[in-house]
């Protein structure tokens, strides 16, 4: 799932006696494998994973994987028993391990992770699980500062290409590096490569919301590598979805999270499966905050996500004005047809900014370029601790707050 491979490797390459192999990067032909055998109407990630196994089953000699899995309405739940089932109806003898990630704090998902490792008695076996869940927590989060960083400077950089290679250098050396100690001073590796990209310091470019399905928004081939094509076009792509956001989620410490929930309860009132709930309060704050538009991305036939695009569409344009796209993905979603699409939306964001009163002088400079490219690193342990521990407390503070319907605007009495 894009990024999130590295944080994975880690939490099980640290066990003794587990040897992990990377899976290789996602291509058409291992869409296509998985399509071929996976019911035609299932979501895409199922495709996608299923063809995933069968390529580490034929190439690298792999036959015992480890996947998580949910409860709820996703069909997430149903992956690992119904994948494993289309394999061995293929001949395959294999092994799906699955962790239930539904809620962290019952620690269900540490029973698989204690039975991998070879190591005798529960409590040694815990000393080694110990650090291998703080290496790959530690690097899921730098992981989410490196891309939305992405996002905010690639629109920005006056080389074409620059934040690619910065993106691709710090992920490298984030996945080899197994020094603790020089992980947590890491933060400081990642501004200090990042502050050598050249930007447009004064470019006031467009911001959109990027959300939907985590699978879809995290593996760049299965969204036609959306951040990288909306941030060459000059857009400020801020991400909703990370790896590190969802366990800080099942472990009901994302407060962002809980705030999304907040304020798009009138709205959806329950979690339907997915991130509908979730989308739903990306949209209303990207709206509140004004943002120029909204992207929507899931797996075609993914019903909370239809479901969250119902309700977005039957709410517009009031009380929902802010512009939003739409991209369903599956095994036959081509980017020439999507490229069209993509235009026309970055078109009518440009002239809502010149001609829409609503989208005019309410751009706010992100706090990360501020603090790279504004300020001197003489107070950067101050304002990290804001960020990440001051901020975080109020927004905390702030969902005490009970959550209302957004105003819709008042008709005119001539009408």
């Amino acid at each position: 799932m894009g990024y999130s491979r590295i944080p994975f490797k880690s939490l099980f390459e640290h066990l003794p006696g587990v040897e992990v192999v990377v899976p290789p990067d996602v291509t058409q032909d291992i869409v296509k494998l998985g399509s071929k055998h996976s019911p035609e109407f299932v979501c895409l990630p199922f495709k996608v994973t299923l063809g995933e196994f069968i390529n580490m089953i034929e190439n690298h000699n792999v036959n015992v994987f480890i996947m998580s899995i949910d409860c709820g309405p996703c069909r997430l739940g149903f992956y690992a028993p119904i994948q494993e089932r289309i394999l061995k109806d293929l001949g395959y003898d294999v092994i799906i391990i699955p962790i239930q990630q539904d809620d962290l704090l019952d620690f269900q998902w540490l029973d698989p992770l204690l039975k991998l490792t070879r190591v005798k008695g529960k409590v040694m076996r815990l000393f080694d699980l110990i650090p291998a869940i703080r290496y790959s927590f530690v690097k899921g989060s730098y992981i989410e500062d490196i891309v939305r960083l992405e996002g905010l400077i690639r629109c920005r950089e006056i080389h074409r290409g620059d934040t690619t290679k910065i993106v691709s250098r710090l992920l490298k050396r984030l996945d080899n590096e197994n020094d603790m100690f020089k992980l947590h001073s890491f933060d400081q590796v990642i501004r200090t490569e990042f502050q050598k990209i050249p930007i447009k310091r004064d470019f006031q470019p467009l911001r959109i919301m990027l959300a939907g399905e985590n699978h879809v928004v995290l593996e760049n081939f299965i969204n036609m590598d959306l951040i990288k094509k909306f941030g060459e076009e000059g857009i400020e792509v801020h991400l909703g979805n990370s790896l590190y956001g969802w366990v800080l989620h099942k472990l009901h410490l994302n407060y962002k999270r809980k705030n999304l929930e907040r304020i798009s309860k009138p709205y959806i009132p329950i979690d339907i499966g997915g991130e509908a709930i979730w989308v739903i309060g990306h949209y209303i704050q990207s709206q509140e905050e004004g943002f120029d538009g909204f992207v929507h991305i899931y797996p075609f036939t993914c019903m909370p996500e239809v479901t969250a695009r119902g309700i977005i569409e039957g709410q517009s344009p009031d009380p929902f004005y802010l512009p939003v796209q739409f991209f369903a993905f599956d095994e036959h979603t081509g980017y020439e047809g999507m490229r069209t699409r993509l235009e026309a939306f970055i078109d009518l964001m440009k002239a809502n900014r010149e001609n829409n009163p609503k989208f005019q002088g309410v751009y706010v400079e992100p706090s990360e370029i501020q603090e790279m490219y504004g300020k001197s690193n003489k107070y950067y342990k101050f304002n990290n601790f804001v960020e990440h521990v001051f901020n975080p407390f109020c927004d905390m503070l702030s969902m005490i707050k009970k959550p209302q319907l957004l105003k819709k605007t008042p008709k005119n009495k001539n009408e």
